[in-house]
């Protein structure tokens, strides 16, 4: 094993990013479940409005859990691989920024403004800590020769780049629109964002998956 610190380090990173996938699944289903209640609210179904409220809550809660657990992991994951790879060190940088962004969002939290800025923070920070683990991957294959890994790494950095810009994009409108529990619209931005966000997932998964096999050789 040439690169033991990186295999420990994308091995957690990859765990972390199929918690994320867990959690933007139940995302997209509570989001539904919000766009239930708004309409159940609209025709004055009290009942179902209250049953999709409660689910919604129960999900976007279990979400936040998973999504804060995989972070974590991901921190953790990242930190161990810079010890072999740049890449990661910069990836190391973006993260904590977000860290930081959000740690603001708290302090300011009654701030509408402060908080639409931190969040737009965290969404590019997190799209550049992707990039850069990307990147890493990519990296590592090079020195290993593997140019399976190293050709996918460099084509899904492109797909990602596009995925991420058009969920970023439905996100900021719904920023605009004042947050996914103020209008019907908002939440359909969000739901939209979450599925383009669950098809990230899958192909960030699969580099993972095969770079976590090849620094395990």
């Amino acid at each position: 094993m040439r690169f033991p610190n990186a295999a420990s380090g994308v091995k957690k990173i990859f765990t972390a990013q199929i918690l994320g996938l867990i959690a933007s699944v139940a995302m997209i289903i509570g989001l539904i479940f919000l766009i239930v209640t708004a309409a159940a609210a609209d025709a004055n179904a009290q009942g179902g409005a209250v049953a999709a409220g409660i689910g919604t809550i129960i999900l976007l809660a279990g979400a936040a859990v998973l999504v804060m657990i995989g972070s974590i992991m991901t921190l953790v994951g990242v930190i161990q691989a810079s010890r072999d790879e740049g890449a990661f060190k910069t990836a190391l940088i973006a993260i904590i920024i977000s860290l930081v962004a959000a740690v603001i969002a708290a302090i300011f939290s009654s701030s509408g403004v402060v908080q639409s800025i931190c969040q737009i923070i965290q969404n590019v920070m997190s799209l550049a800590a992707t990039l850069f683990v990307i990147n890493g991957v990519t990296n590592l294959a090079e020195k290993m020769n593997n140019t399976e890994v190293w050709s996918k790494g460099r084509n899904l950095l492109k797909v990602i780049v596009c995925i991420y810009a058009l969920s970023l994009i439905a996100s900021f409108i719904s920023l605009i629109f004042g947050g996914i529990f103020v209008s019907m619209t908002a939440a359909i931005l969000s739901l939209i964002a979450a599925i383009l966000n669950v098809i990230s997932y899958f192909l960030y998964l699969s580099l993972l998956n095969k770079g976590k096999k090849m620094l395990a050789e």
